[in-house]
């Protein structure tokens, strides 16, 4: 039973929930200023092409969020964190170009959109 406790305890977790209305305003105007700042060119791409950009915006940084949580915000800054998508749609964490070993899931309703990163 000690080696099961020692193993769980190095697994992190972070969790996030955000509130879709932050982003309604910033969903009708891809240029704004946090925008840029809080989202890669790819990130931005994906949510503005989905027919409800708010709630794929509020998703991606509720990921981003959980990332930085489970990571730790001093080795992976929230801003160097990227979302990406398979083939298959699921959800990828990058941090610099290359894949992080972390489990991720987002999910969100046209009011709030919450992710989990385990690693």
């Amino acid at each position: 039973m000690v080696s099961v406790y020692v193993y769980l305890m190095q697994e992190r977790v972070g969790i996030d929930l955000v509130e879709v209305a932050r982003f309604l305003p910033m969903a009708k105007d891809r240029s704004h200023p946090f925008l840029e700042k809080s989202f890669t060119a790819a990130e931005l791409e994906y949510c503005f092409a989905r027919a409800k950009p708010a709630e794929h915006l509020a998703g991606h940084f509720a990921a981003k969020e959980a990332a930085s949580k489970a990571l730790g915000v001093e080795e992976y800054p929230f801003i160097e964190i990227e979302v990406r998508h398979a083939k298959s749609g699921a959800p990828e964490l990058w941090h610099k170009g290359a894949p992080l070993p972390v489990a991720v899931s987002i999910t969100h309703t046209a009011t709030m959109a919450a992710a989990v990163v385990l690693k």
